[in-house]
């Protein structure tokens, strides 16, 4: 049991950089894991005690907080580091890509999770299966799993269930990770854990080659030439100070937020600060994409208030000051 006035504050870099993956196969995960007394839906598999602070919240320490983590790895493996003793970090829960949930450290415990000792004594920590940086892990099982989680704690604590309270690991004070990443959809959590009922779920790609949806002037070209390539093909063209855009026209379904996606193939020669226009309910938005790298996967802009309508959405600009091809391929909206 660790019992120091000074315990250790950060999340082992080894864990977040993937080596517990290797670590945590030394061990295993027992077959057989108790039921949690914290929360009856979850398995309880102890962290080493060599990896949190013994406590008694809300005695010593009031909870305040929920903090949402990634763990750039497996579900198992996070259940395994967080049993190692060399790991010098844990959370209060584990859930899965499929639901599951395991609870390793008791909330009245002070888990070591938040890379800043007054957020680890006041939250709860919950890590989620999965990669920050890659599609298809943030299933429906895991959003309902962990907001069924959110929901006790908040209601256990008297949390608000607001974003001041629940909060990703990347909001914590001087926080050097960036899960859950912008591919977890704060909003759709929200409601799920306030009850509220979700929008229609939407989602709409538009490709340089597809009828109807896309134009651009004669002065953009036609390549094939990256593998990244979204389609059969996609448009370039020589940057310029002129207003020549390539536009995608969407249909969409009514006024709300949207997370705009776009898809390029990447290459050194092309545009390292290539224009993206919006056209956003307040005016048009431009953000700055450099297309020499994060090529051939689905980059976000952000998220962005749309009008509900039949319009050009998004556009790609000539007017760059840097060198290199800008390049139009592939635009998704999805609505949060």
């Amino acid at each position: 049991m660790v019992a120091t006035a000074t315990p250790l504050l950060r999340r082992a870099t080894a864990f977040a950089g993937g080596v517990a993956l290797t670590l945590g196969a030394l061990l295993s995960v027992p077959t057989a894991a108790q039921a949690s007394t914290d929360y009856g839906p979850a398995a309880w598999v102890p962290a080493s005690t060599s990896n949190y602070t013994n406590a008694s919240r809300e005695s010593d320490y009031n909870i305040n907080y929920v903090v949402i983590h990634t763990v750039q790895g497996s579900y198992t493996s996070a259940i395994n580091w967080f049993q190692n003793p060399a790991a010098q970090v844990s959370a209060h829960y584990v859930v899965s890509k499929g639901g599951a949930v395991t609870q390793m450290v008791r909330e009245a415990d002070v888990a070591w999770h938040a890379g800043n000792w007054t957020y680890n004594t006041q939250s709860i920590g919950i890590e989620h299966e999965g990669y920050v940086e890659q599609d298809g892990w943030y299933t429906e099982a895991m959003y309902q799993a962990s907001a069924a989680i959110v929901r006790s704690v908040t209601s256990k604590y008297g949390i608000p269930r607001d974003r001041a309270h629940i909060i990703g690991h990347s909001e914590v004070p001087g926080a050097t990770h960036t899960d859950p990443g912008n591919r977890w959809n704060w909003s759709y959590f929200m409601q799920l854990v306030n009850g509220t009922t979700p929008p229609p779920s939407w989602t709409s790609t538009v490709d340089n080659t597809t009828s109807g949806r896309f134009t651009a002037s004669a002065n953009w070209g036609t390549s094939t030439y990256s593998s990244q390539k979204y389609g059969a093909d996609y448009r370039y063209a020589n940057p310029q100070a002129v207003s020549d855009a390539a536009w995608y026209k969407f249909n969409i379904p009514a006024t709300a937020s949207y997370r705009v996606e776009v898809w390029y193939p990447a290459n050194t020669g092309y545009n390292a600060t290539t224009p993206y226009i919006v056209a956003a309910t307040g005016g048009n938005q431009t953000v700055v994409v450099n297309q020499q790298g994060r090529g051939g996967v689905w980059v976000n802009l952000g998220t962005f208030s749309l009008a509900g309508g039949d319009y050009n959405a998004v556009g790609v600009s000539r007017w760059s000051g840097g060198a290199g091809y800008v390049i139009a391929d592939a635009v998704k909206l999805t609505r949060v």
